[in-house]
């Protein structure tokens, strides 16, 4: 649906890395609108508010019920800022109420068509409506001069239709300071001593997606021990009453939303409250129940009223009499009808036919234009294309075009499938079911946030340009700790336009921010977060306590600087929450500073048990101390949980109850339990030297000669070489490391050692590249113990000092790998590929836009990286790094082409084909490390200059990294770091 506008260096093991903290004002080109209020002591227009001065809000008596309750939101919400409420008048047109001059400032609130106010504007030509009458959801609001004889000006707010009219409400509401976060965010309101409206016109809609809302899962222990605290449960035990959907719904208003599935894991809508569904009705929301949920009826019903098994083919008559019973119930109120069946219990059926669910739908669609008197045509409805249902759907099953068929997401955020063949036509049209919290394989994540906003702009996009533009839902868990990812999708949802540039989620977060904690905050928390969602994309909480560690201990340093990466982005978080004002710290912790605190709290409790595996192997004293500063953390994540839970007087009590430490399967664990530790048994005063290189686990005295990777101008600038000297028992000693070759230094070459105070060092190695000899050599380091005789370690260090001619430019050997970030190419076809900044694992993504046709092998868009080499080998091979997307077009699965040097032709199909009804082979450990690692032969490679050629076939698909192994990589997650580019 179209939208318009319109307006007049690497640390020490787990030491800091120091971030400059750059607090500036972020601009407001994402909403790319002049803004209609100022707040100075004298402004232009029309003053709306002053010391002791509030507007009042007139409401016409013909209006909708979800009129007059939004006015007295807005009433209220100008007290939130002004410190004084406005004050809601009810007055017909004609009244004398309504004509008489007020000494306050006057808002008009209606409804075209529904308000006697705005409709008698409208035909004495005091404001032009054509621009929203008729359309979906749509609003404007501006200043009028002279609306009657006596009064000078008034503010009015139209709306096309009921929710037009509360989005054009809760639109001003924020613009004047007041966050669509005030509860769930705690964010708390701009104070302003004045507001005045200017002479600009805001229009606002349609929105892109017609149907746009969120669904509470999972929701036990977090939500549902939280609400127990907070609502008088129902006769059933469950809090999600009426006073806690009015919560919900004034949320998803605030956010423009208009749907929501409800609660279910114990949980009736309907029945839990029996004012819910005449509620949501009447404050503008359509609800629906979800993807296993058919006819307005909960899951929980199913065990409670049904007569019989929940089974079509044995006991049909049950099942359709508790099935009408939803629609006879709801049939007055907004309601989007969920079609189709599952098995009981979200499963599949294991007696569900495509035969019989294509006899259940047509069945169902009977009931629907039976019972509620309406053609089909105006029955919301939609079938869930979840887990195996797809795979009834590709057998060719006949549905009526009326129903929307919403497709979904592999539950990681991957979307399965697009819209193709005839089905973007379809009356109905198609949807997105998407997660940003599930339980199930592999593993459930529904602690806190773990989402890449960039991921989620990439998969929406996709959505919305393959023609999935009806409904858009997202699941998110308990709400709480995902109200970021929320607030994104909701956004994009209202406005895909505003989300056209590449580019444009980090802009929209720096805004975002700054509405939410002031000017100061917004672009450095946009770096945060943005930094956050790539540290949690590598891989979430739950998934980080798989043997053997994820993120390889010895090779490119990659578990230690991961963990460098979360404490350098603690330290930057710190720093702005102290910045803050008192009153906008607990909202900024909560979305901000608590996932990052509580987050590198997990990190570090994984990455230490890795490391300090690998030191009790060694014989490091220090493994001891890696141990306690587990048990440190361990014992911290309980504090930060009772922390949270401890805020703005116990507000939020329960619901960070998620346990999310110690999985061993799929579900989450009853407890938190440590890792297994390792701890090493030392002597008192034998002062014994250990050393060890990086880049291996070997250590002396067990390896007296130990070889590092070898250095080179080529290696990349975090990629430095080092080695350690450390206590393998307790004691005092002095080391000394000296080099043979003058042009090889080393920092902290003469230290002592003391248990307890300093049980290890690290020196850093560095090399003088003009005075060192050109081509390959062998340099000796030797460390020697001066407290005991004879006990010295030789550290070989391979130093490459090749050259690369002056007309060369591209990717340089080093180590027999070159690895190349995606967006680092040469050259690309008629500039066809985009580049998503922030995307994926390291630096960014790479992939043809979304509406680009499939692409045929070795003959599309390609991307071009040069790369040198120094090393000739017999056998080289490409590994090639992508997001965990789907073959989400199965008629054209994800592919991609390469070449070397002009040479033969390989096509790769990084994800295999399945039948729809269920994941492909590989899929578990893709979605796990946040990848599709695919490697493939090369042959010969000769040293010299070289031109990797890779084309992508489809849009689904994203490149992140290719390296190029001469021999020399290593086993890890993310790869190595990038090669030096020339």
């Amino acid at each position: 649906m179209a939208r318009e506008v319109t307006v007049g260096t690497m640390a020490p093991l787990f030491g800091l890395v120091t971030l400059a903290l750059s607090l500036v004002t972020p601009g407001l080109a994402y909403t790319q609108q002049p803004s209609v209020f100022t707040f100075a002591a004298s402004g232009p227009g029309f003053q709306l508010g002053g010391p002791g001065l509030a507007p009042e809000i007139r409401v016409a008596p013909n209006d909708l019920p979800g009129v007059k309750r939004v006015a007295n939101d807005l009433a209220i919400d100008f007290g939130r800022v002004l410190g004084v409420n406005g004050t809601v008048v009810v007055a017909d047109w004609s009244s004398t109420t309504a004509q008489k001059t007020s000494s306050r400032p006057i808002i008009l609130v209606g409804t075209m068509g529904q308000s006697s106010l705005i409709d008698n504007l409208s035909s004495s030509k005091k404001i032009d409506t054509a621009a929203v009458a008729n359309k979906w959801e749509t609003y404007t609001y501006q200043v009028v001069q002279s609306p009657w004889d006596g009064k000078d000006s008034v503010f009015v707010i139209a709306g096309s239709d009921l929710r037009g009219t509360v989005f054009g409400v809760y639109d001003v509401s924020e613009h004047i300071g007041v966050s669509p976060w005030h509860y769930w965010a705690d964010v708390p309101a701009t104070k302003r001593q004045y507001i005045w409206a200017n002479s600009v016109t805001r229009t606002e809609g349609p929105p892109s997606i017609k149907f746009r809302g969120i669904f509470l899962n999972d929701e036990s222990p977090g939500l549902t021990g939280w609400g127990r605290t907070k609502f008088k449960v129902s006769q059933y035990g469950s809090p999600f009453v009426t006073e806690f959907y009015q919560l919900i719904f004034e949320l998803v208003l605030r956010l423009r939303g208009n749907y929501v599935w409800p609660a279910m894991w114990s949980s009736m809508f309907y029945l839990d409250d029996p004012r819910n569904g005449p509620t949501a009705t009447e404050w503008g929301i359509f609800m629906g129940t979800s993807h296993h949920e058919p006819m307005a009826r909960a899951d929980k019903e199913q065990g409670r009223f049904l007569k019989g098994s929940w089974d079509w083919r044995s006991n049909k008559g049950g099942v359709q009499a508790f099935m009408e019973e939803g629609v006879t119930r709801s049939k007055n109120w907004s309601t989007i009808y969920t079609l189709g069946m599952r098995g009981s219990g979200d499963a599949a059926s294991a007696t569900l036919t495509s035969a019989a669910l294509e006899e259940a739908i047509s069945w169902q669609q009977g009931v629907l234009t039976r019972v509620t008197g309406k053609p089909l045509s105006e029955i919301p409805q939609a079938w869930v294309m979840y887990k195996e249902v797809p795979g009834y759907w590709q057998k060719g099953m006949k549905v009526s075009d009326d129903v929307t068929l919403l497709w979904s997401d592999d539950n990681r955020g991957n979307i399965r499938r697009i819209p193709i063949g005839n089905e973007p036509n379809r009356r109905g049209g198609s949807g997105m079911y998407y997660h940003f919290d599930y339980v199930g394989d592999p593993r459930n994540y529904k602690w806190i946030n773990t989402i890449q906003l960039q991921k989620t702009w990439e998969q929406m996009t996709l959505a919305h340009d393959s023609g999935i533009q009806n409904i858009w839902i997202a699941n998110v868990g308990d709400l709480k700790g995902l109200e970021l990812p929320t607030a994104h999708f909701m956004a994009l949802a209202w406005d895909r336009k505003a989300f056209s540039d590449f580019g444009s989620t980090k802009e929209w977060l720096k805004v975002w921010s700054a509405r939410q904690w002031g000017k100061a905050a917004g672009d450095v928390t946009a770096s945060i977060m943005t930094r956050y969602g790539k540290l949690t994309s590598r891989m979430k909480y739950e998934d980080l306590s798989r043997t053997p560690f994820a993120f390889n201990t010895a090779n490119y340093d990659e578990a230690e600087l991961n963990f460098n990466e979360w404490t350098a982005l603690l330290k930057n978080a710190q720093a702005v929450h102290d910045s803050l004002p008192k009153d906008v710290q607990t909202s900024f912790w909560e979305v901000v500073l608590h996932p990052i605190v509580a987050g590198r709290g997990v990190y570090e409790i994984y990455t230490k048990t890795a490391m300090g595996s690998m030191y009790q192997s060694q014989h490091r004293v220090s493994a001891n101390q890696l141990a306690r500063d587990v048990q440190t953390a361990f014992a911290a994540d309980s504090a930060i949980t009772k922390q949270y839970h401890s805020i703005l007087n116990g507000k939020w009590n329960n619901v960070m109850a998620q346990t999310h430490i110690g999985y061993n399967n799929w579900q989450e664990p009853a407890s938190h339990s440590l890792p297994k530790l390792s701890w090493l048994t030392t002597a008192a005063k034998n002062a014994l030297m250990g050393v060890a290189a990086q880049g291996g686990t070997a250590a002396f005295p067990g390896t007296a000669r130990l070889t590092l990777p070898a250095i080179s101008p080529w290696i990349a600038p975090s990629d430095q070489r080092w080695l350690e000297v450390f206590s393998r028992d307790n004691g005092t000693f002095t080391y000394r490391i000296t080099s043979n070759a003058s042009f090889v230094s080393v920092t902290n070459a003469e230290q002592t050692l003391s248990t307890p105070a300093t049980t290890q060092i690290r020196s850093v190695i560095s090399v003088d590249w003009a005075s060192a000899p050109a081509g390959v050599s062998t340099v000796g380091l030797t460390v020697t113990n001066l407290n005991a005789t004879g006990t010295t370690a030789t550290v070989i260090l391979p130093v490459q000092n090749n050259k690369v001619p002056a007309d060369f430019k591209g990717h340089v050997e080093a180590n027999s790998v070159v690895s190349i970030e995606a967006e680092h190419y040469s050259s690309a076809s008629s500039s066809e590929y985009i580049v998503i900044p922030d995307y994926g694992r390291t630096l960014s993504g790479v992939k043809l836009p979304p509406k680009t046709p499939s692409q045929p092998a070795g003959k599309g868009h390609v991307l071009v990286y040069p790369f040198y080499t120094f090393t000739d080998v017999s056998a080289a091979s490409l590994t090639v790094y992508l997001s965990p997307s789907e073959n989400a077009n199965p008629n054209s699965p994800n592919k991609y082409t390469f070449t070397v040097d002009g040479g033969s032709q390989t096509t790769v199909q990084p994800v295999p084909l399945n039948d729809g009804s269920s994941q492909p082979a590989g899929w578990s450990e893709a979605v796990i490390q946040g990848s599709y690692v695919r490697k493939s032969n090369i042959g010969r490679i000769a040293a010299g200059k070289h031109e990797l050629k890779v084309y992508l076939h489809e849009p689904t698909m994203v490149l992140t990294k290719l390296v190029i192994d001469l021999g020399g990589l290593k086993p890890s997650m993310m790869g190595p770091p990038e090669s030096a580019r020339v």
